[in-house]
């Protein structure tokens, strides 16, 4: 990646790491947009503003919130982990059924929707921003991603174009409605490597086949069909990679990680609570000529810095800014 634009002189491969805030800082989301990008804070109040939460599932869900916590103020990671962890409880120390249904569908209603909750916003729109990103990244650039949404994967097709295929770039085999995800079209010669993405956490436009492989789906915001097609890594603190393709994928990233000299955090907060990517960052990235953080909480930006500071010299050069439009503001033509 050139990294000129950010006062740097020198070109470096480059790995980038988008958390929840680069979706919520969109090229089209307002602070008075009536929906927004849900964030695992303020899921269910996105929820309850929305036309999903008036529907069935909608309000048996904020109905079972409310009864059961008290309030919408909520998080996902909250919900999940309390949900999973009573039915781990019951499996574990069996006395009676209690209220095991009840939390059971809860959870359904929950992964039902997901999907539609995310494309109140995100269905059928493009950023700016994530173009401009993905135009600066060289062919051999990695971007790590931890959000379920498709903005990223749309701008590699109608941006990256040759430079991408969703064949081989999630770092597994993938098949399925690859054309959705795919431009080839215009000339030029193909990359030896093209771009890799890796979604740490899943996707809402995977599902996985009966075979065990990665499946890509045309309409990622649609409702599921049957339940348990979600491919994606619950929102939990103590989360298990065993499950395909969640292994592969965080082996690739930590390969990644080992291997960049430049990386850019853009929209990462690093929770206390995700121990996993702590210890990843602390272990595997080595020493860094380059590194950038957008975030608008100045105590994240320290909390990245001081997991790094094993990875920083003095000769570093440490870039600092707000928003994931800063970014694309930097990086557009």
């Amino acid at each position: 990646m050139d990294l000129t634009p950010f006062g740097f002189r020198r070109r470096r491969q480059s790995l980038v790491v988008l958390g929840a805030g680069a979706s919520r800082g969109a090229s089209f989301v307002t602070g008075g947009s009536l929906h927004q990008p849900p964030l695992d804070g303020d899921f269910f109040v996105q929820l309850r503003g929305s036309r999903l939460g008036q529907s069935a599932d909608g309000q048996r869900l904020l109905n079972f919130v409310t009864d059961e916590f008290g309030d919408t103020e909520l998080s996902m990671e909250s919900f999940y982990s309390q949900v999973h962890l009573h039915d781990q409880f019951v499996a574990d120390l069996p006395r009676g059924k209690g209220r095991r249904r009840n939390y059971e569908w809860a959870m359904k209603y929950f992964l039902r929707l997901i999907p539609p909750l995310f494309g109140l916003t995100l269905r059928n729109r493009r950023c700016e921003w994530h173009d401009a990103l993905v135009s600066g990244l060289d062919a051999n650039d990695v971007v790590a991603s931890f959000n379920y949404d498709c903005l990223l994967d749309t701008s590699m097709r109608d941006v990256a174009r040759r430079k991408w295929d969703p064949r081989t770039g999630y770092a597994v085999t993938a098949t399925g409605q690859v054309d959705q995800w795919m431009d080839h079209s215009g000339t030029g010669r193909f990359p030896l490597q093209g771009h890799r993405v890796l979604k740490l956490h899943g996707s809402l436009n995977w599902r996985i086949g009966t075979d065990g492989g990665l499946r890509l789906l045309r309409l990622p915001y649609a409702r599921r069909r049957r339940d348990g097609e979600l491919c994606i890594v619950p929102p939990l603190w103590q989360k298990s990679f065993d499950r395909r393709p969640f292994r592969d994928l965080w082996l690739a990233a930590r390969r990644s990680l080992t291997a960049t000299k430049a990386l850019l955090l853009i929209g990462y907060s690093l929770p206390l609570t995700d121990q996993y990517t702590q210890a990843m960052l602390r272990i595997d990235v080595q020493e860094l000529d380059f590194l950038l953080i957008a975030n608008p909480d100045s105590a994240a930006r320290s909390r990245i810095k001081r997991v790094l500071r094993s990875a920083l010299r003095s000769s570093t050069c440490v870039v600092e800014l707000e928003t994931m439009g800063d970014v694309g503001v930097i990086l557009s033509p």
